[in-house]
């Protein structure tokens, strides 16, 4: 289920990319290209378009963003690090035998 929701966060963010990169900041963008000639989709209808395309695909992204953390495969409690399990598994040493020094003997001082 998480790979699914996965594929269409990525295909929605795809085509949310190419939504916003059609418009034009200043209003033209894709829609300035049929102002001179009189087609079924006129200007303005093609900037709405493009408007209310780029929230309905912003709002599912969000949504999938959820439902994709939701899915998310969580990993099982009893599941250690490689670290974690050495660590426990090392025993606490003994004090290093450090070698202790020697009387000095009266020629030494």
């Amino acid at each position: 289920m998480f790979t699914f929701i996965m594929t269409f966060v990525v295909i929605v963010s795809i085509l949310l990319i190419l939504i916003v990169l059609a418009q034009n900041p200043k209003g033209g963008g894709l829609a300035s290209n049929f102002a001179g000639s009189n087609q079924i989709m006129g200007v303005r209808r093609t900037a709405d378009f493009l408007e209310k395309a780029t929230w309905t695909l912003a709002i599912a992204l969000v949504v999938l963003s959820f439902l994709a953390t939701i899915t998310m495969p969580k990993p099982e409690v009893e599941q250690k690090s490689a670290i974690e399990s050495k660590v426990k598994e090392t025993q606490p040493s003994a004090l290093p035998n450090f070698p202790m020094p020697t009387e000095q003997t009266d020629s030494v001082k």
